[in-house]
């Protein structure tokens, strides 16, 4: 249960026990629970989709969704996606982009890259209606989460013992991995069907890029890297979902 626990205050705004002491490898123990928090915050996003979509009209459903759906995260991922572009984009340099990452200043490349993939966000679930609109609010959290799971499994720290990413990455791959994708392709298969399918494996090829990227560029990932991993993935399973409802 702490597994459980500490991957849904690390990835979402809930806090069920405040305080919540970590032993030295829980965090990473804690990845096998990614995609059932991905599905449970996907659940939470169907639902509000549902309720307000009763009232509201397509775009401003999209738009409420987007805000919603950074909110139940703290923005958390995002913030990682704008170091993630500042660092990797910016410099060539190992030891810089990772001093780039730990400067709390926004830079262009990181405004960039977020205003992109909030549009792409906005437009994408603006095009899903009814049944695959909840599909893809389902799918895509659970996909994008397990993504962030195995990378860190896969991939060293590139600060090790420093930052959530040393934590999070500090075991190597192996049945949380396994838990959080088997987890998360259950959830995108039942509740998107073929479309879930073929977003799992967007996914999977992303995460194989990003992952070849990061290791060739700064040794390993970082929370910021798997944070940008994550919210990528997030906008490529719900374009492939929209492409498929389309």
């Amino acid at each position: 249960m702490t597994g459980f626990l500490l991957a849904l205050q690390f990835l979402t705004v809930a806090t069920l026990r405040p305080g919540l002491r970590a032993e030295p490898g829980d965090m990473a123990r804690s990845r096998a629970w990614y995609g059932v928090v991905g599905g449970l915050l996907g659940g939470a996003l169907a639902l509000a989709a549902w309720l307000l979509g009763q009232w509201l009209p397509p775009l401003a459903l999209a738009g409420a969704l987007v805000l919603l759906w950074g909110g139940l995260s703290r923005f958390l991922h995002m913030d990682g996606v704008a170091d993630t572009a500042d660092a990797l984009v910016h410099t060539t340099s190992r030891e810089r982009a990772l001093e780039i990452m730990k400067d709390t200043r926004l830079g262009s490349f990181g405004v960039c890259a977020v205003v992109c993939l909030l549009l792409v966000k906005f437009g994408a679930l603006a095009s899903l209606r009814g049944p695959a609109l909840l599909g893809a609010l389902l799918a895509a959290p659970a996909l994008a989460r397990a993504l962030a799971a195995v990378l860190a499994g896969l991939l060293p720290p590139a600060r090790p013992g420093q930052g959530l990413g040393a934590a999070v990455a500090q075991q190597q791959a192996g049945w949380p991995d396994l838990a959080a994708g088997a987890s998360a392709l259950a959830l995108a298969l039942l509740a998107a069907g073929l479309g879930g399918a073929a977003a799992a494996l967007a996914v999977l090829l992303l995460g194989l890029l990003l992952g070849w990227w990061y290791l060739r560029r700064i040794g390993g990932v970082t929370g910021d890297t798997l944070g940008a991993a994550l919210e990528a993935a997030e906008a490529l399973a719900l374009l492939v979902l929209a492409a498929g409802a389309g």
